[in-house]
């Protein structure tokens, strides 16, 4: 079976990835579930589920992967984002009858040898060819977040293919 992989940067501004197949630079599709300042926790919940269900439904994948919730200083942080992964979870299940696959930061930032997320991010432009003069970290730090865990996932877990290679100089990342 062609494994059909979205990934999920979960939070109010939830980044996404998607690839079906040989996952060539090309494959990739991504985007951003935004929700709304003002919305209460509840509208933006529904939102975020209603906008899910329609990522579900266009790209059938048969696996999801969702970013670990990260349990920060924040206690109100924590809770929100705990809320969104409990809709993903949700769905993934009842709608595509898929457990997430919950991927923690440290390990994506393990596998790119990245000290921190702005790192990942810079592995993710470069890899992917991004003009570095029209991306910046703050506005699509939830994408490159996603596309860090699909690849780290499609690497690592399902080893469908390798997108890191060890070199004598170090590693080599390729997609």
């Amino acid at each position: 079976m062609i494994p059909r992989i979205l990934s999920l940067d979960i939070a109010s501004t939830t980044g996404w990835a998607f690839v079906c197949g040989d996952a060539d630079k090309n494959s990739f599709k991504f985007g951003l579930i935004k929700t709304k300042v003002k919305d209460s926790r509840a509208q933006k919940l529904v939102y975020f589920r209603e906008e899910l269900l329609i990522l579900l439904n266009r790209f059938s994948p048969t696996h999801v992967v969702i970013e670990g919730v990260y349990a920060g200083p924040n206690t109100k942080t924590l809770v929100l984002l705990s809320k969104f992964a409990g809709v993903a979870e949700e769905c993934c299940l009842s709608v595509m009858k898929i457990e997430a696959y919950i991927i923690h930061t440290s390990t994506v930032k393990s596998y790119f040898k990245a000290k921190n997320k702005e790192q990942v991010f810079n592995f993710i432009v470069d890899i992917f060819d991004w003009d570095s003069e029209k991306v910046s970290f703050k506005k699509c730090n939830d994408i490159t977040d996603a596309l860090a865990q699909l690849v780290c996932y499609y690497d690592t877990v399902l080893k469908c293919k390798k997108f890191r290679e060890k070199t004598e100089y170090g590693y080599l990342y390729e997609v």
